[in-house]
């Protein structure tokens, strides 16, 4: 927990650390809390030395309002610490409620939620563990210490999608491994014949047919998967995404089969380097404990929507077909046949990963179409209204069951607005 401590110019960091001396001690103590004092004198430096995630913002002395405008104006701090209700502690101690109480008033004009903790020590650290207790699973609970692998940057298209790297580490917890494309490239010409053979032919088992792809097609495919899942356990990684279509330039297979394979393996794994994707993904596997079909929508009527892609987990169908890659006709595909049943659509995006959506829907075909992507879904909801005019990005996930209502009250509960 991340507390910054405002005072103002007319007392010093050592005042603030005697006349506080037992709340800050208890804070530390009973609350884990890192505290960072600010004056007026310091604001100027604050977006070099500020912590990031700030969790409460303590109110110690009058006449700091005007400190704590200058650090909301600032986009640093608003980067850091505004993705979720603003918490204020004062004690009333040397004019503090007052400033709080005004700093407050501010915050609900600017169009954000707060409040106030106030009360003896013992009432403050009562409230603040309880907030604790009630909001132990947050965002940054559920993705802390996830290693994600970027194989190559994403998608040129993308141009939407990206997140700072930096920000998904600061305030999530999210490290990000970038995976030279060169190292999956070279590595593939290293893989023993017999073991990629021996992944095709259990593929083959599992699939209700192949049409496309050859035994050639089908070996490559297995060694892209084998040194993928090898770099991915060299790397320590929870969840990985894949520049995919400078694999089928360079080696003439895809990523396809091997995105389905570690999907099924708990290895989240996403198409294109789509990162906000590739984070709903995981958030859908620790919320809803569901693997993900990464989708394009790609057919929308008044009624209906249409989502494919060539890639799927295959414990999510009921068959598998293996095809050919569908833009390129290079490589191996998957066709699922993904049951009529309950689904949630989501999507976590957003510059600063604060928006998402949610919906539930039935699907009712899964029939095939030569116009696109290899496993084809239809689902019986109109998303027109959100995707035409203000959808965020392309790819959306699908997961199985309803759970529409977990995540739209997980994610508001994490101040993330729909």
């Amino acid at each position: 927990m991340k507390i910054l401590v405002l005072r103002s110019s007319f007392q010093s960091d050592e005042f603030i650390c005697t006349e506080y001396a037992d709340l800050l001690e208890l804070l530390k103590n009973k609350c884990n809390a890192e505290i960072t004092i600010l004056g007026d004198e310091s604001v100027e430096t604050f977006p070099e030395t500020s912590p990031n995630n700030v969790d409460f913002v303590m109110v110690a002395t009058g006449g700091v309002e005007n400190l704590f405008k200058k650090l909301f104006d600032m986009e640093t701090f608003q980067e850091t610490s505004l993705q979720k209700n603003i918490n204020l502690i004062a004690d009333g101690r040397n004019n503090s409620l007052a400033a709080a109480l005004e700093i407050l008033t501010y915050l609900e004009e600017q169009g954000y939620e707060g409040n106030i903790i106030h009360g003896t020590n013992a009432e403050i650290i009562d409230t603040i563990v309880a907030d604790n207790s009630r909001n132990v699973t947050t965002i940054s609970n559920k993705l802390r210490g996830t290693r994600i692998g970027l194989f190559g940057y994403p998608s040129d298209w993308l141009i939407a999608s990206g997140v700072d790297y930096d920000y998904l580490r600061d305030y999530f917890g999210v490290e990000s491994v970038y995976i030279d494309l060169q190292r999956l490239i070279d590595g593939i010409k290293t893989v023993p014949q017999s073991e990629a053979e021996k992944v095709a032919r259990d593929l083959v088992k599992r699939s209700k047919s192949v049409k496309e792809p050859d035994d050639k097609d089908m070996i490559d495919a297995a060694k892209a998967y084998l040194v993928i899942k090898k770099i991915c356990q060299e790397e320590r990684l929870d969840a990985m995404t894949i520049r995919c279509f400078d694999i089928v330039k360079a080696c003439n297979t895809t990523s396809c089969l091997a995105l389905a394979l570690l999907n099924d393996e708990g290895i989240v794994a996403g198409c294109e380097g789509d990162m906000q994707t590739l984070l709903t993904m995981i958030l859908a596997k620790r919320l809803c404990g569901e693997e993900a079909f990464m989708a394009n929508p790609s057919q929308l009527t008044d009624s209906t929507t249409m989502f494919a892609h060539c890639t799927i987990p295959l414990k999510m169908c009921d068959n598998t077909v293996i095809r050919s890659h569908f833009e390129s006709g290079i490589g191996v595909a998957v066709q699922g046949d993904m049951p009529l049943t309950d689904y949630t659509i989501f999507k976590w995006g957003g510059r600063q990963l604060d928006k998402f959506f949610v919906t539930e829907a039935k699907a009712i075909k899964n029939e095939y179409s030569n116009h696109f992507c290899r496993t084809q879904i239809t689902l019986d909801i109109n998303l027109k209204p959100y995707l035409l005019n203000h959808p965020i990005g392309n790819h959306h996930v699908i997961i199985k069951g309803k759970h529409a209502e977990e995540i739209r009250s997980f994610m508001r509960e994490n101040g993330i607005g729909e």
